[in-house]
């Protein structure tokens, strides 16, 4: 889903500025977010967001709630809702509470597999580490994380 991949259809159904948004599961607020300008298409289930942020909260149990809040951010984000995958581009970050630190040029999410990808570089550090990879492979819950492509940097378990 690239910014070329956008096929010639008519004009959004809906087009939002400056956009506060938020997500609701099971009755409870599971994120929140904000976006410069969003864009639907209904029939095609197309969502276009310029300066997209994100919040979300740790969720127990999962791989990523030792993390804290996460804040996700991207200049770009296109998804394809009903599908349930979307690719954040044009200088993703992603920053945790507990100061973790990640930034890549493009992220893919694919909520049918549960993964989120990045086939560009990224440089990640946090608490007891420093890497750089050319890419990962990730469980959207955080439980396994491959950094893929040539890696390099530091692990340290005391810094944990």
């Amino acid at each position: 889903m690239s910014e070329a991949s956008l096929p010639p259809e008519g004009p959004a159904d809906l087009i939002l500025q400056e956009v506060a948004f938020a997500r609701f599961s099971d009755g409870k607020i599971s994120s929140r977010g904000t976006a410069e300008e969003l864009s639907y298409r209904r029939s095609a289930g197309r969502l276009l967001a310029s300066q997209a942020a994100l919040r979300l909260p740790a969720r127990p149990g999962s791989g990523l709630a030792p993390l804290g809040l996460l804040h996700l951010s991207a200049p770009r984000v296109e998804a394809e809702t009903t599908a349930r995958r979307g690719v954040g581009s044009h200088g993703v970050r992603l920053d945790s509470e507990r100061g973790d630190r990640a930034r890549t040029d493009r992220v893919s999410y694919d909520g049918a597999r549960e993964l989120v990808t990045s086939d560009t570089p990224l440089s990640a550090e946090g608490p007891g580490y420093r890497v750089r990879s050319r890419g990962f492979v990730a469980r959207a819950d955080g439980s396994e994380v491959q950094l893929v492509g040539g890696v390099s940097g530091r692990l340290d378990e005391r810094g944990r």
